[in-house]
């Protein structure tokens, strides 16, 4: 579930387009490397559900249609962020910076679930061809994970073309596979084919929705397209639109018709008891024990590729929650010799091992568990799309398909929250945790705790004091670091300090009006950056470009007004603790602050600043609100 990703700093369209190499082809190859996989478990695990054993195929033909519609939304997803992010990015847009954190974390269920199943799947089917590892299959799948992680650390990871190699290898021997059923298969087993399908007649409207519901899993990994976009070649509406193409295509070819022939061909004892390996039973069924091994080796390889791509995306994941402040820095802690965030990777690779161990290594209990995650983000992704495309003035024929898609996907997700209470239970519990240490970590809990020992605040000082000299020494910059405006402080007294977080020129000439009613002709301008990890190496500790931007704004605004203003860098786990720190240091009598109008999530969030400064703010200085 991971992409190729282009580097963010593309100087010219040229260079832009020399990075973006995924040409229609490959991204169905790395999405079919993702999606592909659901292939060699769904149909076993759908089989052991007392409400569809043998309807299993009518159920997986019924969810491709629904994902068809969701395809289509996906494409349109790609090419409206293409920089990536798929459902945090479209949750962001759509509703708050919480609910794409929340959409972030249903992700990360998801990547944790597919690295999980796949590494067990994996097993299983190796299992069929070597018997020792039946007895194993949870302790070779952690050790699968353990070496992935080990991989990742090091820093190799697969390229596109390698994904395509995979790709064409799996789908070429799912043909291959389809086709000596199609020439073996006897009159008596074509009788069989023809008896699961006239079972329509014995569905009941509750029956559908359960296997509906539980047949979206056979279409997990359709996620990953949206992921692909920074690389996609240019225009991503093309690409992602042949690309997606392409996915339905192999699909439609693959997943209802190997289904329906699993379910319809093997006996009821193999498909209840190796119901992990349907795929290699059907192949040494029908083609023997070369065509077994030929989707042994392709199956396991391909579902040990999804596990390591799902690494990869869960880290990647991690990364962007804890660069929008939503996870400790500490998790972007870099190994030293390889450059790789070998905290996020141990991360996701420690959580699915335990899930694994928690599960008893059982692909049809950890397939419950995937698709809480899973549905959770197409309801996401779709209905955001939905409010994203009602702001725009789209309210045609597409938007009320696209309505009438998040119906299903609502209503799979709602299913599958009541039929499978262990499911909602763990997926409730993991992505609350997860809420709970987001919002913490934005509110600073966790951290205001970590900074109170006493070795840490002992050790800070210093911390701080060494990021500010890279101010000091960096040239070009023209921003001052608190020491060195300590140092000028008598030179230029002033009774306000700006505490800055972006440009706002309302909140200077505001600031700049009080001083010069109090007959002053000099103001302070203060960016704190907030950096929970002091203790996390990092390669640079350069000003982030948004605080230095406001502050050169902020000078250019005060001279106009023919006021010296004072562009005031420094750097804190906490914005209160450095404005505090600031006010003391400089002497003012006010710090002044911009009021943001944001919505009522966004003052959980933030409001912390103003609560926090209300409280810590030293005797005699003043907090003025602008805004």
């Amino acid at each position: 579930m991971t992409q190729p990703v282009a580097e963010s700093e593309p100087t010219s369209p040229r260079s832009e387009s020399h990075l973006r190499q995924l040409t229609p082809l490959l991204v169905w190859a790395v999405v079919f490397c993702d999606i592909g996989t659901s292939l060699y478990y769904v149909p076993g695990i759908l089989y052991r559900n007392d409400q569809v054993r043998d309807l299993a195929p009518l159920f997986v033909a019924a969810a491709f249609i629904g994902f068809l519609f969701l395809a289509s939304k996906y494409v349109e997803i790609c090419w409206r962020n293409p920089d990536g992010g798929g459902v945090v990015s479209i949750a962001n847009q759509a509703f708050s910076p919480i609910v794409g954190c929340f959409g972030g974390l249903l992700i990360c269920v998801d990547y944790f679930l597919t690295s999980a199943i796949s590494a067990v799947s994996g097993m299983n089917y190796l299992a069929s061809v070597f018997p020792e590892v039946e007895h194993h299959v949870v302790a070779f799948s952690i050790a699968t994970l353990l070496l992935l992680a080990i991989v990742n650390t090091i820093g190799i990871r697969e390229s596109a073309m390698l994904s395509m190699f995979m790709a064409a290898a799996a789908f070429l021997v799912t043909l291959l596979l389809i086709g000596v059923v199609l020439v073996n298969a006897n009159s008596e087993q074509w009788g069989a084919v023809r008896a699961n399908v006239q079972l329509v007649d014995t569905v009941t409207p509750w029956k559908f929705l359960v296997g509906f519901s539980g047949a979206w899993l056979a279409f997990s990994g359709l996620e990953s397209i949206s992921q692909l976009s920074p690389a996609m070649r240019l225009p991503i509406q093309k690409t992602a639109k042949h690309g997606m193409r392409y996915v339905i295509a192999t699909m439609l070819l693959t997943s209802p018709i190997l289904t329906l022939f699993a379910i319809s061909f093997l006996s009821s004892d193999v498909k209840f008891h190796d119901y992990e390996r349907l795929m290699s039973e059907l192949g040494g069924t029908f083609g023997g024990t070369w065509v077994k091994y030929a989707v042994v080796i392709t199956g396991s390889t391909l579902l040990l590729f999804a596990a390591n791509t799902a690494i990869i995306g869960c880290y990647h994941v991690f990364l962007s929650l804890a660069e929008n402040g939503f996870m400790p820095s500490t998790i972007a802690l870099r190994n030293r010799r390889f450059g790789t965030p070998q905290v996020a990777i141990l991360v996701a690779t420690f959580i699915p091992i335990l899930v694994i161990v928690f599960a008893h290594g059982d692909v049809e209990f950890l397939g419950d568990l995937y698709a809480f995650g899973l549905l959770g983000a197409f309801v996401l992704s779709s209905s955001g799309l939905d409010v994203l495309r009602w702001r725009s003035k789209v309210r045609g024929w597409r938007f009320w398909i696209g309505v009438l898609t998040t119906v299903m996907v609502v209503t799979a997700w709602g299913v599958n929250l009541h039929e499978k209470p262990n499911a909602t239970l763990f997926g409730c519990l993991l992505v609350g945790t997860g809420l709970v240490m987001a919002v913490g970590t934005r509110r600073k809990w966790f951290t205001d705790w970590f900074y109170s020992f006493g070795w840490v605040k002992a050790r800070t000082p210093d911390r701080i004091h060494a990021s500010e000299e890279t101010v000091e020494t960096k040239e070009g910059i023209e921003i001052l670091s608190l020491s060195q405006a300590q140092t000028i402080a008598r030179l230029y007294p002033s009774s306000t300090m700006i505490a800055m977080r972006s440009s706002s020129p309302g909140l200077v000439s505001e600031a700049i009006a009080r001083e010069k009613g109090r007959g002053g002709s000099a103001l302070y301008a203060l960016y704190v950056e907030e950096r929970t990890g002091l203790f996390v190496r990092a390669a640079s500790w350069e000003p982030q470009s948004e605080g230095v931007t406001a502050l050169r704004n902020a000078v250019k605004a005060a001279e106009s007004e023919g006021v010296t203003l004072i562009p005031v860098w420094t750097i804190s786990h906490n914005a209160v603790e450095g404005i505090v720190r600031a006010a003391e240091t400089l002497g003012v009598s006010a710090v002044m602050i911009g009021v943001s109008q944001r919505s009522g999530i966004y003052h959980l969030l933030r409001g912390h600043v103003l609560a926090g400064l209300t409280k810590r703010l030293p005797p005699g200085v003043r907090l003025l609100l602008y805004g």
